[in-house]
């Protein structure tokens, strides 16, 4: 196994692993052995640039592996003891995002969506239970982006919600992967927005915008060569304006999880370099907006390859939902 191969199957061990013992309190990103360590004795050395690009699909990488973790355990027992109280079933309807890929992800999505429809009136039947209130605390967290609360639990109005709100006419595919993510990203520096869209929306790179909204689909709102191989060493370029903003992301999500993800400095810079794989964002889908009903249109945006491997966003509208299992699944829309 490569080296570089190594440091990303021990990130993702050490993400997913139980907490660690009394006696080694340090979180993971500071257990975990950097570049230039016994890993890599007398090996030469390859510079890789941690910029703004890697830096937020490391972030998104990170984040996507620690919230599976509180989904399937914690969140799903809260959804399951909120549902129950409330009598809701599960949603049936198509599972978004990376959803699919457990059937106790499934399981929370469903419920999820159930409870976003449940009028805000009932809440008072629930509010005593501490599972609801953990509920809520969760989805009206600003790592969503400020909460939109029209029923019993919120969903996070991000620049690309507001984005597409604003940018909303009569003729609503006027939308645009152009126009959405200039306004998203102006959107974002105006506001001081630390969402994780937010954060993407701040560098006005729609693959990475398209990326990372995918990984919060449930939570955010939807308008209607060498022989001796070579070892790693990650250069950081990130916009100090953007740290800061993700500063505030990821003490938001610590303050909610406990301390799953790393600052986001330089001296984390393989953590975040190696927690990104370009491989895994191609194919992403995520729906952001519809058309009033019936029938409705809905507007999505999916991460494609496009001319000469480079990544791009392929913008489409469908008169059904596509999910990301789904979109994976036709290889002719894969590329531009």
């Amino acid at each position: 196994m490569r080296p570089l191969s190594r440091l990303k199957k021990a990130l993702r061990h050490a993400v997913s692993r139980a907490p660690v013992a009394e006696e080694d309190a340090r979180p993971w990103w500071d257990r975990l052995d950097p570049p230039g360590s016994s890993l890599w004795p007398d090996a030469p050395v390859i510079e890789r640039v941690v910029d703004d690009r890697v830096f937020l699909l490391g972030l998104d990488a990170l984040y996507r592996s620690a919230m599976k973790k509180h989904e399937r355990a914690e969140l799903l027992a809260c959804a399951q003891r909120v549902a129950a109280a409330l009598k809701v079933v599960p949603a049936d309807v198509p599972v978004e995002g990376y959803y699919v890929e457990h059937s106790d992800l499934t399981a929370y999505f469903r419920l999820v969506r159930a409870l976003q429809k449940v009028p805000l009136a009932r809440a008072s039947e629930v509010q005593s239970l501490p599972e609801f209130r953990r509920l809520l605390a969760v989805s009206s967290s600003p790592i969503f982006g400020p909460p939109s609360r029209r029923y019993l639990l919120p969903k996070g109005n991000d620049p690309l919600s507001l984005a597409l709100d604003a940018e909303k006419t009569e003729a609503i595919t006027a939308w645009t992967v152009r126009r959405l993510t200039a306004a998203a990203g102006k959107i974002a520096r105006d506001t001081g927005d630390y969402s994780l869209v937010g954060l993407a929306a701040n560098v006005e790179e729609p693959v990475v915008l398209a990326a990372l909204r995918e990984s919060v689909v449930l939570y955010a709102c939807d308008i209607t060569g060498s022989l001796v191989p070579a070892r790693p060493t990650f250069v950081w370029r990130v916009n100090p304006e953007l740290c800061a903003a993700a500063e505030r992301f990821v003490n938001a999500f610590n303050t909610l999880f406990g301390r799953e993800l790393p600052p986001p400095t330089a001296e984390f810079a393989h953590a975040f370099g190696s927690a990104f794989e370009e491989s895994e964002i191609v194919g992403r889908c995520v729906r952001l907006g519809q058309t009033v009903g019936p029938p409705a249109r809905f507007y999505h945006w999916a991460v494609v390859k496009g001319p000469g491997e480079q990544l791009a966003v392929h913008e489409f509208w469908d008169d059904e939902i596509w999910t990301t299992d789904r979109y994976r699944g036709r290889r002719e829309l894969r590329r531009m």
